[in-house]
């Protein structure tokens, strides 16, 4: 047991952790909120919490078979902090266009006792059975971030702020090539630009590099555009000196649907005594 000395010598670390299978908006042909599908949230002393959903169908909008949620914080021997952000889902089904057997967007994050450093791992993550407008598309993990890949116990080398900006600057030229013919150049150069930031407080990439996939007009960088339906962006991630976010799918339509959904989001981090 615990004596009331060793938990007053103890470190202050307050965590924060969240994550979600799915959620978001619709604006047109009729406006309507997606509630957000097994919301989880960690209490900032730390601890696990798990929430799930046995399915939901939307009209004919989006649906899915099932999902579920789960955050953990704690605090590692020698002082060092760990965090961990899943979200799952399975059958999922948006407008006939996008599908996926199975998603899951895993976050480890891990805050160094003596620095105070955050670092990031997404191994784990995964897109099984993707298919765009009929097309399969196999996901090429980075290989900047397979480098800084680790378990919950936080051994191995992890993704720094300065590792995010250097892989995200990459594939924002990779998305500017995809769309330099197109109309809408500009917007994926100002997209990169929102994303990637200027890497001294906070930056983004993406955990995939690109596809192997059966479409030919398949684009070198994480974002595809599907005409007629809207734009569908895979895995992205952004750090900053606190806090990170994975977003497993976000998809943009603009179609006769228009409207935001996000698909297996979480994060966390927190503040500590130093």
């Amino acid at each position: 047991m615990q004596s009331q000395k060793d938990i007053e010598d103890k470190g202050f670390y307050s965590f924060r952790a969240d994550a979600n299978a799915l959620g978001g908006f619709i604006q047109a042909p009729t406006r309507i909120i997606i509630p957000t599908v097994a919301p989880v949230s960690l209490p900032p002393v730390g601890g696990s919490t798990v929430a799930r959903s046995d399915g939901f169908a939307l009209d004919h909008i989006v649906k899915f078979k099932s999902a579920y949620s789960h955050v953990t914080g704690q605090e590692l021997d020698g002082g060092d902090i760990s965090i961990q952000s899943t979200a799952v889902i399975e059958g999922l089904n948006i407008l006939e266009v996008v599908e996926a057997d199975r998603i899951v967007a895993l976050l480890s994050i891990f805050v160094s006792r003596d620095e105070r450093k955050l670092t990031v791992s997404t191994a784990g993550s995964r897109y099984e059975g993707l298919r765009l407008g009929g097309h399969r598309w196999e996901p090429r993990h980075s290989q900047g971030l397979k480098k800084k890949e680790c378990g919950p116990d936080g051994r191995g080398v992890a993704a720094t702020l300065d590792d995010v900006y250097e892989i995200g600057k990459t594939q924002a030229g990779n998305v500017s090539s995809t769309f330099a013919s197109r109309y809408n150049k500009e917007w994926a150069e100002n997209r990169s630009k929102w994303t990637h930031s200027d890497g001294a407080r906070q930056a983004g990439c993406s955990i995939i590099d690109g596809f192997e996939s059966d479409d030919p007009q398949q684009p070198h960088g994480h974002i595809v555009e599907i005409c007629g339906f809207g734009r569908v962006i895979i895995g992205e991630l952004f750090l900053s000196a606190y806090s990170a976010q994975l977003v497993g799918l976000r998809v943009e339509l603009g179609c006769p649907v228009t409207g935001k959904i996000g698909i297996c989001c979480g994060g966390g981090g927190g503040r500590g005594d130093n």
